[in-house]
């Protein structure tokens, strides 16, 4: 009997159109979900700058309840509903609310904390003195603050924006003008 020397195994490996087909697979399976990802991280940027305009409204309402009146800046306190920037002109309302101001948050008392900002996004800018410069939202606009001074219980958005919106709400309303930079309506982050 003559025993032959062939008797090794094979091992087989993918050929390359096997190969191929799987890449094209997991490239369309890839492709398909891209989509729906973007969808829900533009989705979690709007929530995201919703809760800071929330966070903004519930710092004025507890600047309220411990000085009985509202925040401010300047040296008068003002008898009409007026609005801010949380950057510029209204930077100072900022420092009041996060307790940097003493003048008129005299205890010096924190209501407002955010994070630092990523590159002029989702958070506090600061001078090179450690000041507060801005406070942006996810996609680099800053904020927009409405204060109910007049006490009337009713604040105008369509002085903001394009809103059409009279509003009965507390004493303040927030609104980031979102991924456009416009105050539409077209989905802009608001505390209403």
């Amino acid at each position: 009997m003559k025993l032959s020397k062939n008797n090794k195994t094979s091992t087989r490996g993918f050929t390359l159109i096997e190969l191929l087909v799987v890449i094209a697979i997991i490239a369309t399976l890839g492709g398909l979900s891209f989509g729906p990802i973007m969808k829900y991280l533009g989705t979690a940027k709007i929530t995201k700058a919703k809760k800071v305009c929330k966070d903004l409204t519930f710092a004025i309402t507890g600047f309220e309840q411990e000085y009985d009146s509202l925040p401010y800046s300047g040296n008068t306190y003002p008898s009409v509903d007026a609005s801010y920037r949380t950057g510029g002109a209204g930077r100072p309302l900022l420092k009041v609310l996060i307790g940097a101001d003493t003048n008129i948050n005299d205890k010096g008392k924190r209501f407002f904390v955010a994070d630092e900002a990523k590159g002029r996004k989702d958070g506090f800018t600061y001078f090179a003195n450690g000041s507060i410069e801005n406070l942006y939202d996810t996609w680099g606009n800053v904020y927009t603050i409405r204060l109910d001074y007049d006490a009337d219980g009713i604040i105008d958005a369509s002085v903001i924006g394009t809103y059409s919106d009279t509003l009965r709400v507390g004493n303040s309303i927030v609104v980031s003008p979102g991924k456009d930079g416009l105050y539409d309506d077209n989905q802009d982050a608001k505390s209403w």
